[in-house]
């Protein structure tokens, strides 16, 4: 009797423990997903309030004008802009001279007289859907967005990759990356291609057959967002044709269903980009970049290795290596929810192609040029969630205290470094655009031409001033070019920061209006970064004469202007 009731007790305590822990395991997965899911959210929504608050919304240079602008010309229905003076002009390559930062002249036959914009249309079209949307202040919201679907899509990956405590902390470490904060606040494609990208990769990591459709669809907007990572297509596409042809004869058909959803819903944005280079380019394989051997050498790749590797660990920290080391030496421990192993050797593909594409890509030397990479942050952070949390889970309470604190570390590090370069500071030297270009608009009339380089799609967008690019004016022809214009009724003038106007000093040396340059000067709007214009159709003053001179500190608070129509000369339109 004592021995059956010590056997009953036994099996009563083993039925609690059972129960207890089944329970415990039911109430942390009903706590503890939403929590994880919660605080994921929050670091989207983080990510969204800072992109807006700090974004610069106005065109401050060259490749936002670009983007902005082409978003402006897909509202008005034509990408082509046609300037039938060009014809006209008697000095060397002269539609490139009247082609501002972005924009190239046409290679159509019969299209002299044409600029087209030279960036994807992918952004401008986002940009152009929501300024239908929403106004002017919706198209600087684009990027914030996708910063926020980037750091969802992230922690989604990262739950179907690995597990929801590394998705949350690969999702911490992009919200914080410098290089995110960085491009949110400017109107550049950068972040939007990474955001389609990882919603790409985490549909193709999806079970049903909707799924796959949507990441051939969100693969085709990252193809006309950035067209150069087309590559990412054709391996993906590669992983599924893989599994088709490895899969067992009654799972076949599912498997090549899947694989025709992707094709077929990536096909528009392939079919896309091929279409406007052939109207735009004239040839489907000829972007509006030019030639890619301009672009790609082999002499670029140990510099550029060297640099992006340095930029790299500065900011992210050291800790970005344990990412890498996940990816290069994929151990079972660190990607426990894949399935399907073949997964991570196309992810794996992916990462590797496009670093080695940037490797031999044109050289720079600005850290921010981890743009390029941000594709693959969402995969490299994931693997520091998953080395972390295979170090939490294999050592004692100290261990997972320091594996903590360093991941803590390396966000507010992240933060600390955006602040350090200026990054929520950008908005206010964008901003002071616009209210340089109104100095320019009241100061000068309709029958205006303004020299310059980087201001010369700005002073279009925000002046409404018909501008021409003297970076691209041959160096003997910048007295005849002036002449020729003012014979024609043209007010010439030539607007450049300190930088440019050593260089104009340099390339038109021992030209008449380069040496009286300095006696021309009619206003400096003096910030940061002084912005001089001078009058160049002016007779000038006398050398010791007194010449007024503006020191303009414009204020900060303009916000999403809107653009200014181009006043195209009169003496030039009837021509």
């Amino acid at each position: 009797m004592r021995r059956g009731s010590c056997v009953w007790i036994f099996v009563c305590v083993e039925i609690a423990e059972k129960r207890r822990a089944i329970l415990h395991g039911s109430c942390r997965a009903i706590v503890s997903q939403p929590a994880y899911h919660c605080a994921a959210a929050l670091l989207a929504a983080a990510t969204l309030c800072v992109g807006v608050v700090f974004a610069t919304t106005a065109v401050g240079g060259s490749d936002s004008y670009g983007y902005v602008s082409e978003a402006e010309l897909w509202l008005h229905g034509s990408l082509k802009t046609r300037q039938p003076w060009v014809t006209q002009l008697p000095w060397p390559d002269p539609s490139w001279t009247f082609a501002p930062l972005g924009y190239s002249p046409s290679t159509h036959p019969g299209e002299a007289d044409v600029i087209t914009p030279s960036f994807p249309a992918g952004f401008p079209l986002l940009m152009a859907g929501a300024k239908l949307i929403g106004g002017q202040e919706a198209m600087f919201w684009v990027v914030p967005l996708a910063g926020a679907l980037l750091v969802l899509a992230t922690y989604a990956i990262g739950c179907r990759m690995s597990s929801p405590t590394a998705a949350l902390i690969a999702a911490w470490l992009v919200a914080t990356s410098p290089t995110v904060l960085y491009m949110l606040m400017t109107p550049m494609s950068d972040v939007p291609a990474a955001a389609a990208w990882a919603a790409a990769v985490y549909c193709m990591l999806g079970t049903r057959p909707r799924s796959h459709a949507c990441a051939g669809l969100a693969a085709a907007v990252a193809i006309l967002i950035r067209p150069n990572l087309a590559f990412g297509a054709v391996i993906f596409a590669g992983w599924y044709a893989v599994r088709a042809a490895r899969a067992a004869r009654d799972a076949r058909a599912a498997a090549l269903l899947r694989m025709a959803a992707f094709a077929v819903g990536v096909l528009p944005g392939i079919l896309g980009v091929a279409l406007l280079n052939q109207v735009l380019n004239g040839s489907p394989l000829r972007s509006g970049y030019g030639e890619l051997s301009e672009f790609f050498a082999v002499d670029h790749f140990v510099p550029n290795v060297r640099a992006y590797a340095a930029w790299l660990v500065e900011t992210q920290s050291p800790i970005v290596l344990a990412g890498v080391a996940a990816l290069a030496v994929p151990l079972r421990r660190f990607w426990p929810a894949l399935t399907d192993r073949s997964a991570l050797v196309a992810i794996v593909g992916f990462v590797l192609a496009l670093w080695v594409m940037y490797g031999f890509y044109l050289v720079f030397g600005a850290w921010w040029y981890l743009r390029f990479l941000l594709p693959t942050w969402p995969f490299v952070m994931i693997g520091v969630g998953a080395v972390a949390v295979a170090l939490m889970q294999s050592r004692g309470m100290l261990v997972r205290v320091v594996v903590t604190c360093a991941l803590v570390a390396a966000g507010v590090h992240g933060i600390r470094l955006a602040i350090d370069y200026g990054t929520f500071d950008e908005w206010r030297q964008h901003r002071k655009v616009p209210a340089m270009a109104r100095w320019v608009r009241a100061l000068t009339d309709d029958n205006s031409v303004i020299l310059s380089k980087q201001q010369s799609g700005t002073l279009r967008y925000y002046a409404g001033r018909l501008t021409m690019r003297w970076d691209l004016l041959d160096n003997g022809w910048l007295d005849r070019a002036v002449a020729w214009l003012g014979d024609r009724g043209l007010h010439v003038y030539l607007l450049v920061d300190d930088e440019e106007r050593r260089t104009v000093l340099e390339r038109f040396a021992g030209q008449r209006l380069a040496d009286e340059l300095e006696r021309r000067l009619v206003f400096s709007y003096q910030d940061e970064v002084r912005m001089s214009l001078f009058d160049l159709s002016t007779p000038a003053p006398q050398p010791f004469s007194v010449l007024p001179v503006n020191i303009i500190r414009a204020p900060t608070g303009l916000r999403s202007v809107a653009p200014v129509p181009v006043a195209v000369p009169a003496t030039l339109s009837a021509r």
